[in-house]
């Protein structure tokens, strides 16, 4: 159903009742009927409420007033709930940003120093055994 179909609706239903109040379907209804003002076109508020000319310029005031009473409280409310909300975030990024990098460095990093520390502990054990043979020749170990 429609927004006419329902606003017309509405209309019949606010017609019954006093009908329902009054006489019968004789005379007396020709009364009722004659009160109520017959609805023949849709009215819509596309034009907004009719200001009078002498009260527009107050009414703009009023309305100026009114968004710069709006900003103000916006403004507060950010400076009051912005610093929280950064933080917050902030602290989970952090938090984010450290497990993927504990991840990272496991997954790529420990392999490479794993690698360099075996090719170290080789050539450590290399220079040892050349230097037992060296002894006896009086090189430093």
């Amino acid at each position: 159903m429609n927004s006419d179909d329902l606003l017309l609706g509405k209309a019949d239903q606010l017609m019954q009742r006093h009908r329902s109040f009054g006489a019968s379907e004789s005379a007396g209804e020709q009364d009722l009927d004659e009160g109520l003002p017959l609805l023949t076109e849709v009215v819509t508020d596309d034009q907004g409420p009719r200001v009078d000319r002498a009260l527009r310029p107050r009414v703009e005031q009023l309305l100026a007033l009114q968004r710069a009473a709006i900003l103000r409280e916006f403004e507060r409310w950010l400076d009051e709930q912005l610093p929280q909300v950064v933080t917050s975030a902030m602290d989970g990024i952090t938090d984010r940003l450290l497990d993927q990098i504990t991840r990272r460095a496991r997954a790529e990093l420990l392999p490479r120093l794993e690698a360099m520390a075996a090719q170290i502990g080789t050539q450590a054990e290399e220079t040892v055994a050349d230097g037992d043979g060296a002894k006896g020749s009086g090189q430093p170990v």
